[in-house]
């Protein structure tokens, strides 16, 4: 697999910010590198990268200032490297944009997409329409780019319900195409309007143990909608962990969350075992006290340490 180089862009180019949003907290970053600083970087590798921009609307910047980005990458990176980056839904429609990404070996386009539910987008200041996204989904797929979505839960105004239509809505554009997929539980951070709406009483975040249920219940159904997840939780930083003031953190929430779905697929296949898994998903039934395994016989009405008894591994 082709080693990441991720540059962080924290704000670059967004035209608002969202009530949840601290990307300098998320990132652990104030300033934006410029091309030049990125191609200095990039002539010291000596193999392949997949070269990231994370954290910013990378192709808000504007064509000539996307092209530079770009340009440093094809220029100076070893041949053979990628561009992954994530953007804002509705970038594409300055119709100069697509054909400019088209000219470049991308390797991903990643779009945060919290939420497709208009009151949701409403309560969280996304500038942006839920047909608007679709729209711009649906032509990045007919061009044969690589996509990948961000979906959060636990935003304001959201349900699991909404959640769940959003993931079927992107799947309908999706259709048998493999889209990666990040899942971000909502988390409270310093100095966000969020912090302030929970300090007035108008949002209340999710506990750990929902957030392990109604993120395992969205993967569940991404996996059967053939999406591809590639992070559970926002990545633990010593910066992002400072900032947190509520919401359902924990260092291991994404392991939490695909023990929850991993639980609910080994019930449905069978509601009386025995459940055959992979080795290196045990940790997932066992780990932290055994959190799978009591959900498991949650689901089942099995004993625990029957349970365990009837896993067999492969």
């Amino acid at each position: 697999m082709m080693k990441k180089l991720p540059f962080f862009l924290p704000f670059g180019a967004c035209r608002g910010r969202c009530v949840y949003c601290d990307q300098r907290s998320i990132t652990g970053q104030n300033d934006a590198p410029s091309p030049d600083e990125i191609q200095n970087i990039l002539k010291e590798l000596k193999e392949p990268h997949e070269i990231c921009f994370f954290g910013g609307s990378f192709c808000r910047f504007g064509y000539k200032t996307v092209r530079s980005y770009l340009d440093a990458v094809r220029t100076h990176a070893p041949r053979g490297s990628r561009i992954h980056f994530s953007t804002h839904p509705c970038d594409f429609e300055d119709p100069a944009i697509l054909p400019l990404i088209l000219e470049y070996n991308i390797g991903c386009i990643e779009l945060g997409i919290p939420s497709l539910d208009p009151q949701v987008l409403s309560a969280c200041k996304r500038q942006e329409r839920a047909d608007g996204i679709l729209e711009n989904l649906a032509a990045l797929s007919n061009a044969c780019m690589p996509i990948g979505v961000q979906i959060m839960i636990g935003l304001p105004g959201q349900t699991p319900a909404s959640s769940l239509n959003d993931l079927k809505l992107l799947a309908e554009v999706k259709g048998p195409r493999g889209w990666d997929i990040r899942i971000y539980p909502c988390l409270v951070l310093q100095n966000t309007e969020l912090a302030a709406m929970q300090q007035a009483g108008l949002y209340q975040p999710l506990s750990l143990p929902y957030a392990t249920e109604w993120g395992g219940a969205v993967l569940t159904k991404a996996l059967q909608y053939g999406f591809n997840p590639i992070r559970i939780g926002l990545q633990e930083t010593t910066s992002l962990r400072a900032e947190i003031c509520a919401g359902p953190y924990h260092p291991a929430a994404g392991e939490l969350i695909f023990s929850d779905a991993l639980t609910r697929l080994l019930a449905k296949n069978s509601k009386t075992g025995p459940w055959a898994i992979p080795a290196n998903e045990i940790s997932k039934l066992t780990g932290h006290a055994d959190v799978g395994l009591n959900k498991l016989s949650a689901l089942t009405d099995i004993d625990v340490s029957a349970c365990r008894d009837l896993l067999s591994l492969f």
